[in-house]
């Protein structure tokens, strides 16, 4: 026996011995992660993009006290109580005896006391409206060392409208908290 090949029986070899390209199916079990990678990713951006941020304001009101309960009446009559109801169209402000009218100083029959302006809760009017109670004279006396007020909030006014009337009730300048620093909060029937 010879140990030559002929003609064909080398091609025949040369093409059974060439190394052929690997083709997907054939890559040894590797897994390809490149498209759990794109949904993995893509799962990802939808979460972030639809969590809310949650931010919490604190709004320091002081806890009641041991004779808070069932309004029976005030215990010293001549005690004077405002109350802020917050309501769509603007402030209504309680006072005894009535309701503050627009100036601020004369109480008759419940009306409006401070309007909006261009569509918004106009706390700055609020606290000029605080101020002249304070000072009409049949209150003066009584209201200069008050710190408490009634806050009764309608329940289809905004969160930030209560926030604004609470800052327009607490101080007349930012940091000086000078007026009622210690608000009742309530909700409007």
């Amino acid at each position: 026996m010879s140990s030559t090949f002929t003609q064909s029986q080398r091609a025949y070899i040369r093409r059974k011995s060439r190394l052929k390209p690997i083709t997907p199916d054939e890559e040894g079990g590797e897994l390809n992660v490149i498209p759990f990678l794109d949904m993995i990713i893509n799962v990802m951006m939808f979460v972030l993009a639809t969590i809310t941020t949650v931010f919490t304001a604190m709004i320091t009101i002081p806890a009641p006290r041991a004779t808070s309960g069932p309004s029976h009446g005030p215990e010293d009559p001549d005690e004077i109580t405002l109350t802020v109801k917050v309501v769509r169209d603007g402030y209504i402000v309680g006072a005894p005896g009535g309701f503050l009218q627009p100036n601020c100083t004369d109480v008759a029959q419940a009306t409006l006391t401070v309007a909006l302006i261009a569509g918004n809760h106009d706390g700055p009017g609020l606290t000029r409206c605080l101020v002249n109670a304070r000072n009409n004279p049949p209150w003066r006396t009584q209201l200069q060392t008050r710190r408490n007020i009634q806050v009764a909030v309608n329940g289809d006014v905004p969160y930030h409208v209560l926030i604004t009337t609470l800052d327009a009730i607490r101080e007349t300048r930012p940091g000086a908290g000078d007026m009622f620093t210690e608000p009742a909060l309530g909700i409007l029937q």
